[in-house]
């Protein structure tokens, strides 16, 4: 698969295409537009628990109101519309088809997610992004919570439309002469993530119809009054949004995997292990959600066998770190602002799996359980992990979409910039977490050591925030004014990177 340059278009030609490319570009601007909204979010939390104490935000209410949004936005509107905008703006190219299956859907798909956004934000719901019975019944605010509801089904509706064009295309739409064992790994990963999302969201799409029901007065599914289960509810979270983990991070480390060879100059080490991973990883996340659910009085037989399931997760993410340090190994490297990128976000992605380790094991949970530990271990995640490869491979595509190169030096700034930000934040979340201090709280009590680590997180978020706008301003100005990008060869990289099979298929 080789990549190509795009002209760019008028917007208002992008806006009512149904062209892969063009909906991928809409996907990318909206995704990034709600990152920054999202993030900007998180600043405020982060600056109002630099000190006990009132400091930026007025109550508890607006506070959870902003906590709930902040989770929603970046999880929803930005991680899975990210991955949407590569997975439509390449996945085609790689399988060698015209389009996606179904360009209409595809269109359609992308369209459902600005109102969906616009429901939650207009609606600013106080319950969290979990949305947990009993509080999202009886005590949260109407209008809100209901927007807030059907903003998540509108998103969940368009998420099964956007995973069921994905599979079909790579499927049944890749080119005839290229079998299922030739597709680059990027591909397989979001084959493996789509068929996650059309099995696991009709269940939390099922959670959140009974909950509105409830809400309504017409069902008591998750309504204690009215002889129902608030922890049914968390199974069916849980059974939808411990896979949706694997939906937001497998999309990031098939973008590693284009990256790494790429700028390795070398072959991916081992492809094959790289789809068993994928696939395993695929399995097992449906193995191990009610790890999440240990202090709710399940028996010891049932938490033992989520501990084990969630155990059988870390064998498949060492295959994926252990292919790009392999693949590395006796490279050619060179460190230009993609690869720093994905190495960092390896290095992070370790890091983040070793925490989680401690979370699936029964006696170390208890400890941790709904500390600022599992702050710090979800965002370690979430930030070092999918959103360093999604940046990496959006400093990737951006000479192949925009044919201009962006500020290297700037590029490598917000690299260094993030990386240390990232380690400040959720690296002493982890040690808050092991000091008590429990998460979703507007104040806290004046312990020395947790005004120190919350001064110590909140430094590492702005310099979080003044990396992403260096990151905002370097695209924006490239993009209009950077350097025109060498058609051939734009990282100077020294010739073209293959996959294995293609070296037997030069057609391809």
């Amino acid at each position: 698969m080789t990549l190509e340059f795009q002209k760019p278009r008028p917007i208002w030609q992008i806006m009512f295409s149904t062209h892969h490319t063009d909906v991928g570009l809409l996907y990318l601007i909206t995704s990034l537009t709600f990152l920054f909204l999202g993030g900007s979010l998180a600043l405020g939390i982060r600056a109002e628990l630099f000190y006990p104490g009132s400091q930026i935000i007025a109550d508890s209410m607006t506070f959870n109101r902003i906590f709930t949004v902040h989770g929603t936005t970046l999880i929803f509107l930005f991680i899975i519309p990210f991955a949407s905008a590569v997975g439509n703006y390449y996945v085609p190219i790689m399988v060698r088809y015209k389009d996606m299956a179904y360009p209409k859907l595809n269109a359609i798909a992308f369209w459902m997610i600005p109102p969906a956004g616009v429901l939650i934000w207009l609606g600013f719901a106080d319950f969290t992004w979990y949305a947990t019975p009993p509080y999202s019944i009886i005590s949260a605010p109407g209008p809100a919570a209901d927007m807030w509801i059907f903003g998540l089904k509108i998103l969940g509706i368009s998420s099964v439309l956007g995973a069921l064009n994905f599979v079909v295309t790579i499927l049944k739409c890749k080119h005839p002469d290229m079998s299922i064992g030739q597709i680059p790994l990027m591909a397989w990963s979001f084959l493996s993530s789509s068929l996650i999302i059309m099995v696991a969201i009709p269940t939390f799409a099922a959670a959140l119809l009974m909950l509105l029901t409830d809400r309504l007065g017409v069902s008591g599914f998750f309504n204690p009054a009215m002889g129902g289960d608030p922890i049914s509810y968390a199974h069916l979270f849980w059974f939808t949004f411990h896979p949706e983990v694997y939906v937001l991070v497998i999309p990031a480390i098939g973008m590693m995997y284009e990256i790494i060879p790429r700028f390795s100059r070398k072959p991916i080490y081992s492809y094959n292990s790289g789809v068993f991973a994928f696939v395993m990883l695929s399995i097992v996340g449906f193995s191990s959600w009610a790890h999440h659910m240990y202090a709710t009085g399940m028996s010891f037989t049932e938490k033992t066998v989520f501990m084990v399931g969630t155990l059988a997760a870390v064998p498949a993410s060492a295959m994926h770190v252990f292919n790009f340090v392999a693949t590395m190994w006796n490279g050619r490297i060179r460190f230009a602002t993609p690869m720093m990128w994905a190495v960092g976000g390896i290095a992070l992605f370790f890091s983040a799996g070793a925490g989680g380790v401690v979370n699936s094991a029964m006696p170390l949970d208890f400890t941790t359980h709904d500390t600022y530990w599992v702050v710090g271990h979800f965002h370690l995640f979430v930030m070092g992990t999918i959103a360093f490869g999604s940046i990496g491979y959006l400093y990737y595509m951006f000479p192949y979409v925009t044919g201009r190169m962006y500020n290297e030096t700037l590029g490598k700034i917000h690299f260094v910039l993030s990386f240390i930000g990232t380690v400040l934040v959720f690296f002493t979340q982890h040690v808050l977490g092991l000091y008590g201090m429990p998460r979703r709280i507007y104040d806290y009590p004046p312990i020395p050591e947790w005004i120190a680590m919350n001064q110590i997180a909140t430094v590492g978020a702005m310099i979080i925030g003044i990396s992403m706008a260096i990151f905002l301003a370097n695209m924006i100005h490239s993009a209009g004014k950077g350097k025109p990008a060498d058609t051939d060869d734009p990282f100077g990289l020294g010739g073209k990177y293959y996959y294995p099979f293609e070296a037997k298929n030069p057609s391809h």
